[in-house]
Parts: structure tokens; C-alpha cells; sequence
């Protein structure tokens, strides 16, 4: 068994009728869903992020307003490690209106910080405030628990786009494979700006231009950290970015969507298999996964674009085997898992689960 937690929408929750974060177990043996259960009633957690020793799970709290105030919150809560029950540590303001992304760094407490030669914090948390074009980061305590806001980086820029590049949006922070540093993603400005840590904080460098238009939202970093594969919301593309420490340059640009395709479409989410050979990227509107064939020099072929059943795909989740993939569709309240075929990476529908309005999925 593999146990994960699903995301949701209350607020936005159509028919579904989502009461906040969501537990279940996937069994490996033949991918079925089983002991699915509401685990945390809390507002619009949208995005998911687990601790990597299991211990602690992270919600952003996706909300414009919380008691009063503007702005989101983000939430931690501790994990039982045999019921798997999770109990909240405390909440804090994310910094910024509609919090919709989180990241935690963690690499030195991986890998024993004695044997850690780069000024990377040892527990922090990054969260991506979209409404607000802003990031925060947060130190983490000891045990678990969110401390208060330590910096706040407002970003500003816009972009060609009417009604979505007005402003800046960020979307995403996603830390490099070791740690040294990170990307955020800047939607609204169509920007890839990296950041280095240096004494508990984070410092800009000089960030990267993607296509105008395109709309960067989130991004994998190959295992090496050499190669960033973004893909952008806005034209329904991904970039290969070439990446030294922190510098881009992009290789190649390739759609998500079928040759002729003309449907109104936007992207979702990105992500990479264990072994490296696939990446996989969610489609919302021709409500689809991307599944592209990477070769030797990490560049990408698209392969096979597969229905995922539903509307609105968002977030996904590939088990640690690399055996199944499982997809929230947003607007039609189910989960849909996939078996991966392991010499093609294409998908083969196996079950449907009713999930209400599920936005995220995260598997321990």
C-alpha cells in the first residue's frame, strides 16, 4: 500500500460538495483506491507538499480573505505514522492573496547537515501567493510547526495577455536536486527568476524570459539538475531549459496538444518519471495528459496525448514504483488512475473514483 492526500476546492466545489483535505491508500498490487476519507476540514487547501520523512504535511489555504484580513493562509499538520490521521500544528497568514503552491526545502536534513557545504536553511517553506504576485518564506520549527514569515519578495511585471497578464501571478517555487537553489515561476510576467539562499534568505538572480504570452506555471527539474522542463499555461507548451546553477537557456519548445489541434486549452501540471524517460503534463480543456518520450540529451518527443475521463485535470501523482499515475479531475468531482506502460510511458485507464472537486494529489 501507498497512502496519499488529495486537495480540494470547498469553495469552488460544483456538485462535489469537498469538506478540505482528503486520505486514501492506492494498492500497488492492481491500483484500486481504497480507504478514502476526509482527513482535515479546512478551506480550499489547493495544493499539497509532504515533509519527506512523512512526519508533517503542508496545505495551502487558497483564500483572498481569512478573519477579516486580505490574504491566504497555509496550514501544517503532523502525520500519525500508523493511522496516517493528520492533526494541525498551526496556521499562519501566506503573505499574499490566493496562496496557491508550496515547496519546502529540505535537502540538508536528507542528507545530514554536516555533510551540507552550500547556505541552504535546513527546514523552510516557500509559498507562492498568485493573486498577490508574491512569495514567502517560511522557517519551520522542529517539530513541524510554521514559524512567522521571514521575507516576503513581491514581484512586478505583466504580460501581452488580456485578463491573465495584467499583473504578476506567481505560480510556483520549486527547489533544485540539491538545494542550493530554486525557481519560481512567474505567470503573469512570464519570467523564470532563480534564487539562491544566503543567510535564511532568498537573493535574486537574473531571471529568464519565456515566450511572451506563454505564461510559465510550474516546472521539473531533471535528476541531475542540468535540464528544467517548464510548461506554460497560457500557449499549452514546454520548454527545455539547459540550467547551471541557476542560469537558463532554452533548447527546445514543444505543445502539449495533438498536431491541428484548435481547442481553447490551458495547462496544468508537470511532472517526471522516476527513471526520467517520460514526462508527463495535464491538459484543461482538451482534458487530456501529455505523455512525451525523453531521449539521451533530455530533449522531448510527444508520444501519445490520452483522455483522462473528466473535466479539468489538474495536479497528478505517479506512485515511487512508476506503475500508475492518478489524475483529479477538477470539474467532474473523479479521480482517475492510469497503469503506465513501462517501455512506453503511454497511459491505460484502469479505475474512477468520485473525488470532490480534487486539485491536488500527493502520494507519502
Amino acid at each position: 500500500m501507498i497512502n496519499g492526500y488529495i486537495g480540494t476546492y470547498t469553495q469552488h466545489s460544483g456538485n462535489g460538495g469537498a469538506r478540505g483535505i482528503y486520505f486514501f491508500s492506492l494498492n500497488t498490487a492492481d491500483g484500486r483506491m481504497e480507504h478514502f476519507r476526509l482527513a482535515a476540514d479546512i478551506p480550499n487547501p489547493s495544493y499539497l507538499a509532504p515533509a519527506a520523512s512523512g512526519k508533517y504535511l503542508y496545505a495551502v489555504n487558497e483564500l483572498h480573505e481569512f478573519e477579516g484580513f486580505p490574504g491566504g493562509t497555509v496550514t501544517a499538520f503532523a502525520v500519525d505514522q500508523t493511522s496516517f490521521e493528520i492533526k494541525p500544528l498551526n496556521r499562519q497568514r501566506s503573505g499574499g492573496k490566493g496562496p496557491c503552491h508550496i515547496a519546502l526545502s529540505q535537502y540538508c536534513a536528507q542528507n545530514h547537515v554536516q555533510n551540507c557545504t552550500h547556505n541552504v536553511p535546513q527546514h523552510f517553506a516557500v509559498v507562492s501567493n498568485y493573486s498577490e504576485g508574491a512569495i514567502s518564506v517560511f522557517p519551520l520549527c522542529e517539530d513541524g510547526a510554521l514559524s512567522e514569515i521571514s521575507q516576503v519578495i513581491r514581484f512586478e511585471g505583466s504580460g501581452p495577455v488580456r485578463n491573465r497578464q495584467n499583473c504578476s501571478h506567481a505560480h510556483s517555487f520549486t527547489f533544485a536536486p540539491d538545494g542550493s537553489y530554486g525557481l519560481a515561476c512567474d505567470l503573469g510576467a512570464d519570467r523564470i527568476m532563480p534564487y539562491t539562499a544566503e543567510n535564511n534568505a532568498l537573493v535574486p538572480m537574473p531571471y529568464f524570459c519565456s515566450a511572451p504570452g506563454s505564461g510559465p506555471r510550474h516546472l521539473v527539474f531533471s535528476p541531475d539538475g542540468k535540464l528544467v522542463y517548464c510548461v506554460n499555461e497560457l500557449n499549452s507548451t514546454v520548454d527545455v531549459l539547459s540550467c547551471c546553477k541557476g542560469v537558463l537557456q532554452r533548447k527546445q519548445t514543444v505543445s502539449t496538444l495533438p498536431e491541428g489541434c484548435v481547442q481553447v486549452n490551458t495547462t496544468a501540471a508537470i511532472k517526471l518519471s522516476a527513471d526520467a524517460r517520460f514526462l508527463y503534463v495535464s491538459n484543461r480543456g482538451h482534458d487530456s495528459i501529455a505523455v512525451f518520450a525523453v531521449d539521451k540529451a533530455g530533449l522531448l518527443q510527444l508520444e501519445a496525448v490520452i483522455p483522462t475521463g473528466g473535466k479539468n485535470p489538474r495536479d497528478f501523482a505517479i506512485d515511487s514504483s512508476g506503475q500508475f499515475l492518478l489524475v483529479c479531475n477538477q470539474d467532474s468531482d473523479t479521480l482517475v488512475v492510469f497503469e503506465i506502460d513501462p517501455v512506453h510511458g503511454t497511459l491505460f485507464r484502469k479505475w474512477e473514483y468520485p473525488v470532490p472537486s480534487g486539485v491536488c494529489v500527493v502520494l507519502m
